[in-house]
């Protein structure tokens, strides 16, 4: 049975109270989002979960920001960070296995919460302190290569899924549910973790696309490595559905992600269509699309 409390009491573990935190609500039928914003006591309060569990029950997927924001933040963006307190990995490929990789390895200290937001899908979270934004994002894409989690997903403004609300992405129920772990007593440090190389170079964007800047997109705007990691999927016979999930996750930065993904895809496929032999360029200028 369904415990309202599971999500009060995450949010309880994982912050301080006056921690001041972004939630993001994506309803993919309507393709409304919403970004609120409050303190981690209001946030957990009886009330607001109210609201949130009304809005799940609505088609809503329900998301936490990673990183506590500045007191005045009305944005979730790498300059509205006031503090690191996670680390984080997003595990979608190689299941359970995966998983258990990264929980034998005797190198790497155990993680405060391990979260299954889909099926066969996890969440892993380190409550840290004393980690620069720099130093965070490193680590996190260095043990993202490691452990072969999603690449794209490193960044400080990120936001992740919270337990106890139903994960509306599939069509089967599905409520994301804490797995029992035997976490440390207090949060961790860097030197609690291997050290990995500064990889800002290698950057990957959505999906797996390190190539990007290795391939002379260092100077590109972001809209144009989204319109060509979407023709790349798109050529490589991905749904234009789960290419559309891939860019509006990571392009958490615009007003309404799930519509720029929507207009990226719907505009490569129309592109290929009318130019098969060059499925990589978009007709007219180079400048990319033009939302």
């Amino acid at each position: 049975m369904f415990d309202p409390e599971i999500p009060s009491r995450y949010i309880e573990a994982h912050y301080e109270p006056g921690d001041r935190l972004a939630v993001l609500l994506i309803n993919r039928k309507t393709g409304v989002v919403k970004h609120e914003f409050g303190s981690a006591e209001f946030l957990a309060s009886p009330r607001y979960q109210a609201h949130l569990r009304a809005a799940n029950a609505h088609g809503a997927d329900v998301y936490l920001s990673v990183n506590t924001l500045k007191p005045d933040a009305r944005r979730r963006t790498k300059t509205d960070i006031a503090a690191i307190r996670h680390l984080y990995l997003d595990i979608d490929e190689g299941g359970p296995a995966a998983l258990n990789k990264l929980l034998l390895d005797r190198d790497m200290p155990k993680p405060h919460s391990v979260l299954e937001s889909s099926q066969g899908k996890y969440q892993v979270l380190w409550q840290v302190e004393n980690f620069s934004a720099e130093h965070a994002e490193t680590v996190v894409r260095g043990l993202a290569r490691r452990f072969g989690a999603d690449a794209a997903v490193w960044d400080t403004a990120r936001v992740l899924r919270v337990p106890g609300f139903r994960n509306h992405k599939y069509e089967t129920p599905h409520y994301v549910a804490e797995i029992p772990n035997s976490p440390p007593p207090y949060r961790l440090r860097p030197l609690d973790f291997p050290a990995f190389p500064d990889s800002t170079s290698q950057t990957a964007e959505p999906g797996n696309v390190a190539s990007h800047r290795q391939a002379g997109y260092a100077h590109h705007s972001q809209s144009e490595r989204d319109w060509a990691f979407a023709n790349r999927a798109l050529e490589r016979g991905e749904d234009p559905a789960v290419i559309k999930q891939k860019i509006a996750t990571f392009r958490h930065d615009k007003h309404n992600p799930v519509s720029y993904a929507e207009r990226t895809v719907n505009k490569a496929q129309t592109a290929r269509n009318r130019s098969p032999a060059r499925p990589h360029r978009r007709p007219g200028n180079s400048q990319g699309p033009n939302f």
